[in-house]
């Protein structure tokens, strides 16, 4: 069997073109981490470590363990344990958990710049009431 040579230089051109290349897209995939959007522009936050603060006592004080009082709020111990570490979960178990604890889920949101804090409600007329003028 005979072995194949590879010259060295070329060895190490190819592994600095592709030590570059990875940490471009290193780079480029913490920006949104940083609160940044690739275009630069700020992005909304949640506060999940806050979100755990205000449950925290709640589940706690509970004493039957999370995986009941995950249960009973309808999502997972693991949940729990990534809100707890102040790593994000699906809206729809966010919304389950500020329910369950009584929250308002909107005191932990913070917008990106310049973005309503809240969205607009009904407070008017009705579009078909505002035609019939």
């Amino acid at each position: 069997m005979t072995g194949l040579q590879h010259d060295p230089d070329e060895i190490g051109r190819a592994m600095a073109r592709l030590r570059r290349s990875l940490e471009k897209r290193i780079a480029e995939a913490d920006a949104p981490a940083r609160g940044r959007a690739r275009n630069g522009q700020a992005l909304a936050k949640y506060d999940w470590r806050g979100l755990w603060a205000r449950i925290a006592p709640k589940v706690e004080w509970d004493g039957r363990g999370w995986r009941a009082v995950a249960a009973e709020i309808g999502v997972t111990a693991p949940d729990l344990s990534r809100i707890k570490a102040g790593q994000a979960v699906a809206a729809n178990k966010a919304l389950a958990i500020c329910a369950w604890a009584n929250l308002d889920p909107w005191r932990f949101f913070s917008p990106a710049d310049g973005a309503p804090k809240r969205p607009k409600s009904f407070t008017g007329k009705s579009l078909k009431q505002r035609m019939r003028r």
